[in-house]
């Protein structure tokens, strides 16, 4: 399994590299952070604390390569960091893989321990006008089996979306509905040249019985 994820990252990353961004197309280096108040991933809080989120993404055509964390303030806490490489197969459809670097204990981990630190995901996302649906479903490393379904529609001022899953995003496993929300984002200006981004969401998680409510700013 080890030496199956590191093949596999490698191909995935280099081959989507050498087709997409040496390609006739301009490439696109976008880089910033999220401070968050939780980090509330499909229904489930990841370290109970405010939460700093890095990224930094390279596109070129409709080619991505990117890098996205997730730091807790109660250190050790939950701590993330995350490779992803995706296609957009026009404007409605596009699909992603994910490497999901999650250690167990904190991140001096053994980063090639793909057993154990890594999960790696495959996803599609389809996007009608308003309405998006996405699936995403666990194949390899640490967690191989969960599958995770979401449906969302824009109505303009909020979103609204639900998302169910099975195995790690359940307390007995079985599937089940574990993510409902809203949300809703804003841009505060602050002088003629510089505005601060704005999110919110209220989002309950049925089968665990939890309630979130989630504000957070972009850099």
């Amino acid at each position: 399994m080890r030496n199956f994820g590191k093949l596999f990252l490698a191909l995935t990353f280099a081959s989507l590299f050498a087709t997409g961004f040496n390609a006739r197309s301009q490439v696109e280096v976008s880089v910033g952070a999220d401070l968050m108040s939780r980090y509330v991933w499909r229904g489930t809080d990841f370290g109970g604390s405010p939460s700093i989120q890095p990224y930094l993404e390279m596109s070129a055509g409709d080619f991505v390569l990117g890098a996205w964390g997730a730091y807790t303030t109660n250190l050790p806490g939950a701590q993330e960091a995350d490779l992803y490489a995706g296609y957009s197969f026009g404007d409605a459809f596009s699909l992603t893989v994910t490497d999901y670097y999650f250690p167990m204990d904190d991140m001096s981990d053994d980063y090639f321990d793909f057993d154990n630190n890594h999960s790696i995901e495959i996803s599609g996302t389809l996007t009608l006008e308003k309405f998006s649906l996405l699936a995403g479903k666990f194949f390899a490393g640490a967690d191989d089996k969960s599958l995770y379904l979401e449906a969302g529609y824009d109505f303009g001022l909020v979103n609204a979306f639900i998302g169910a899953g099975d195995e790690v995003y359940t307390t007995d496993g079985d599937f089940g509905i574990v993510n409902i929300g809203i949300g809703a984002s804003k841009e505060i200006k602050l002088t003629d040249y510089f505005s601060l981004p704005l999110s919110g969401a209220v989002i309950l998680n049925p089968e665990s019985e939890s309630l979130f409510m989630v504000v957070g700013v972009s850099f």
